[in-house]
């Protein structure tokens, strides 16, 4: 039986040298830039489903309003099909001298910080949330996070040249998967994905490609599923038959690393009822889910709710290039171990002793 590895004590790594140049002092690592990015991010994140409505109306209407609703579906198609805009750097340093975290009264990474892996693994978020706070703020746009998971500059350049980036090109980072749904058919939130160079589709085509390349690797299992089992104060994840992608990390000797994030239940409210119906529509790739956050704002989080992503230590796979169903099912089990230990080890101190985590 696998013993986990010692976790670190809780601490930041530290920022990047680099100054902050593109955020004026007042607004960089403030309420008011972690603010300023939500309200950025989630419309494009919850309108994204409006324009093609908004549409449909429109050609309904005749006349003038007709001409708009069709010029609204050619830029929708355009955007998503006709174009993929070129990731933009500058872009990725703006989100983290603004600092989503700030938005919270505490939003902070701890555990085993010091075991992070930089190469060759797959970080497993969870649970997915509403917003999914752990895996956006403290993962995709967390500066400290991808600090800790990149690569010494020598091996940088290496997964660059397999990744086909030209030398000397800015490091992506860690390659973050999400629905494809949500990723690649959402008009102006792809265009948020593909100048993040970071955000991809979760196919088994992208997923077994830069694992190819020995990029690191982060993703939501639950997924979908888990936002509809959302209800607020109750730890629920989806992982028991996610047995996918355990055997692609399998296939290409990846670690898995749990990362477990407590406060992302309290951020949402939402309609806890009429659960099998709902989950039937996650087939779909429906998120079947009704949410109220902020008072002041029910669209966003609440803010007043202490937020820790725990991350666990790395829990190495063999690369068994044909695994069996039996191999598959054996690491899928050390790894939902692996997922309660670090639940268990961080629920006192992140003010939940008494929580207990269901794995659906």
């Amino acid at each position: 039986e696998r013993r986990p590895a010692q976790a670190s004590a809780p601490r930041m790594p530290s920022r990047s040298s680099s100054s902050s140049t593109l955020v004026p002092g007042w607004l960089a690592g403030t309420f008011a830039g972690g603010l300023l990015v939500h309200c950025c991010f989630i419309p494009l994140w919850v309108g994204c489903i409006v324009p093609p409505f908004l549409a449909v109306y429109l050609l309904f209407c005749g006349g003038l309003r007709m001409l708009a609703g069709l010029a609204l579906i050619g830029l929708i198609v355009y955007l998503d099909f006709g174009i993929t805009v070129r990731w933009r750097p500058w872009f990725m340093r703006l989100i983290y001298e603004l600092n989503m975290t700030r938005y919270y009264s505490r939003c902070e990474l701890r555990g085993a910080l010091d075991a992070v892996k930089t190469e060759r693994n797959l970080f497993m978020f969870h649970p997915h949330g509403i917003l999914s706070v752990g895996f956006v703020c403290n993962g995709v746009w967390n500066r400290a996070f991808n600090d800790l998971a990149s690569p010494p500059a020598q091996q940088k350049a290496i997964l660059a040249a397999r990744m086909g980036d030209p030398p000397g090109a800015p490091w992506r980072g860690t390659a973050f998967m999400i629905a494809q749904n949500l990723r690649e058919w959402s008009g102006f939130f792809k265009v948020l994905c593909d100048v993040s160079g970071r955000l991809e589709s979760a196919t088994r085509q992208n997923l077994t490609r830069r694992m190819a390349e020995g990029r690191n690797v982060g993703i939501i299992p639950g997924g979908f599923e888990d936002a509809t089992l959302h209800v607020q104060g109750r730890e629920r994840t989806a992982m028991s038959d996610r047995k996918g992608l355990i055997k692609y990390a399998l296939q290409h000797g990846y670690a898995l690393t749990p990362i477990y994030t407590f406060g992302e239940s309290e951020t949402y409210a939402t309609f806890p009822y009429l659960l099998k119906p709902r989950l039937w529509l996650n087939r779909f790739g429906i998120p079947a889910v009704a949410f109220f956050g902020a008072p002041w704002m029910p669209l966003f989080p609440r803010r007043n709710v202490p937020i820790a992503s725990c991350i666990g230590p790395p829990l190495q796979l063999p690369k068994l290039e044909k695994p069996t169903p039996e191999e598959v099912s054996k690491w899928h089990a050390a790894y939902l171990d692996a997922l309660q230990a670090l639940f268990d080890k961080h629920k006192g101190e992140c003010g939940k002793p008494d929580a207990k985590l269901e794995i659906w």
